[in-house]
């Protein structure tokens, strides 16, 4: 059986939406000036080589866009600019002969390391301007919200364990 929520508590949800939502146009708007600065031609870019050079293997679009809720065309088109400019390339796929990995290069390598710099500056800045008890506090209640969004039916416990304790975390990993 579900709990009712209160007006209050709906009303409060409405506005951790909105916030976030507004600190998301916010983030967007630094990122991608910072992109642009340093010879990026969007956010799309920043995003997309992030995710091919922190990933433990080489990704597929396909996977890129499932881990960050993209649609497959979008990765697609922003990897061949990637490719076009010389910042990762596509290689053969050892568990799939159409869909092809996405490996940094060196150029791609250097450009995240930049990249990774100044956003470590950037964090430092905004660091400076809310305590790391508030910090942790807001990424824990944001992460048990979107763990709720991808599996409502979890358990309390499951919403609130540490990411490496989950077993919600464990259980989409296992389905993807």
């Amino acid at each position: 059986m579900e709990k009712k929520l209160t007006t209050s508590t709906g009303r409060l949800v409405e506005l951790l939406v909105d916030e976030t939502l507004r600190l998301r146009g916010r983030i967007l708007s630094a990122s991608r000036e910072a992109n642009e600065k340093r010879g990026l031609q969007s956010h799309s870019q920043g995003l997309i080589l992030t995710a091919v050079v922190r990933a433990s293997e080489p990704p597929t679009v396909a996977k890129i866009a499932r881990s960050l809720g993209l649609t497959r065309q979008s990765v697609q088109r922003t990897a061949n600019e990637l490719a076009a400019t010389g910042l990762v390339i596509f290689e053969d796929n050892p568990h799939h002969k159409r869909a092809k990995q996405l490996a940094p290069t060196k150029a791609g390598l250097k450009m995240h390391a930049q990249n990774a710099d100044s956003q470590g500056k950037w964090t430092d800045r905004v660091g400076t301007a809310v305590s790391a008890a508030d910090l942790e506090h807001a990424v824990n209640v944001l992460r048990k919200v979107r763990r709720y969004l991808e599996h409502p039916e979890a358990t309390h416990e499951e919403l609130d364990a540490p990411p490496e304790k989950s077993t919600v975390t464990r259980r989409k990993i296992k389905q993807t």
